[in-house]
């Protein structure tokens, strides 16, 4: 598994050892035993799918996706409750498509985590994946992290956005400022239904404008989904094209350039939390001192029922099933 996370190259864009890979993974892809009849798909669990198998099938979009009053949204017999700032900007959460809640973890807590992080890596228990800027699913190995994105309160808000139960699929940690092109995680971590992919990136220390800090673009989430069919993508049934990732995030920029979506510096505070729609366009911009740290974690969320994958390798998305069994019992009989 870590020579898989760290290995960029010809072998990782093979189809038939994306087969063998989810063979044994089949574990992780059970959940789509019931799926795949449900909404009429017809493939085995371990093969390639993505959003050309659903192109002739109509689904229903998340709630606030659509057209919600105010008043709906304040009526909803789970809004209650939640701080005032947060509550105010889920009024308007289908005109930005983010949210932010100020100070979600306290310092004890992102002080934990950092101390987790750095000792995993000293340890060699956790490495960076290929792009040499991420830590994945460091969730596993550290107990804090794992308290952290079973967060009663992160959960009961992602189900309320969604109105459907969440569960946690990926985490990933930066030491540095990604840097990463503008993009949308939905072309990554891709739904059907789409949309029902939410993320939580949390700030472990105050990140400034020479850090690298994220930057998105407010109601990009309107954006038109995009598939491997809307960009020079010249994937085959024995190969996944593997400069697609380039070509589609060339797409999102002369998209962002003709739609004139103006961009938003989020300058964080230690603990802040920022939730986003999984169609948000968002990016790192440049890191201007490249001695300062910006650490930093992001956390993707499937909703429950749905059939999740990677729209550019066309893979299965793989849960941990464990992590899956647990948040159930916790939050899923009766706890939201």
């Amino acid at each position: 598994m870590k020579f898989l996370q760290r290995y960029t190259g010809f072998l990782r864009n093979i189809r038939l050892l994306h087969y063998i890979y989810n063979l044994f993974h089949s574990k992780g892809l059970q959940h789509n035993r019931h799926l795949y009849p449900f909404y009429g798909i017809r493939k085995s669990l371990y093969e390639s799918i993505a959003h050309k198998d659903f192109s002739d099938k109509k689904t229903k979009a998340p709630w606030l996706d659509g057209v919600v009053s105010e008043r709906d949204i304040q009526n909803h017999p789970s809004f209650s409750g939640f701080p005032e700032h947060v509550e105010q900007q889920l009024l308007h959460w289908n005109k930005n498509g983010f949210l932010i809640w100020g100070h979600f973890l306290d310092t004890d807590t992102v002080d934990a985590i950092n101390q987790e992080i750095d000792g995993l890596l000293d340890k060699k228990e956790l490495i960076y994946n290929y792009t040499g800027r991420k830590i994945v699913n460091a969730y596993k190995q550290s107990y804090v992290i794992r308290k952290v994105i079973k967060d009663k309160r992160l959960v009961r808000l992602l189900s309320f956005i969604l109105e459907k139960n969440v569960i946690p699929f990926q985490t990933i940690n930066f030491l540095k400022g990604s840097e990463q092109s503008p993009h949308a995680d939905s072309i990554h971590m891709s739904t059907h239904p789409q949309g029902y992919l939410i993320a939580a990136w949390f700030a472990l220390e105050d990140i400034g404008p020479l850090q690298g800090p994220l930057s998105y673009y407010a109601g990009s989430q309107h954006l038109p989904y995009i598939s491997n069919e809307d960009y020079d993508n010249t994937s085959s049934s024995f190969l996944v094209d593997g400069d697609a990732n380039k070509k589609y995030e060339a797409k999102i920029a002369r998209d962002l350039a003709t739609l004139g979506f103006g961009k938003s510096i989020f300058q964080a505070k230690k603990g802040d939390v920022l939730i986003w729609h999984g169609n948000l366009v968002h990016g790192g911009e440049p890191v201007l001192n490249p001695e300062l740290s910006r650490k930093s974690m992001v956390v993707h969320y499937f909703a429950e029922g749905v059939i999740c994958y990677h729209e550019i390798s066309e893979r299965p998305a793989i849960f941990d099933t464990d992590l899956v069994g647990e948040t159930t019992q916790e939050f899923y009989k009766g706890d939201l």
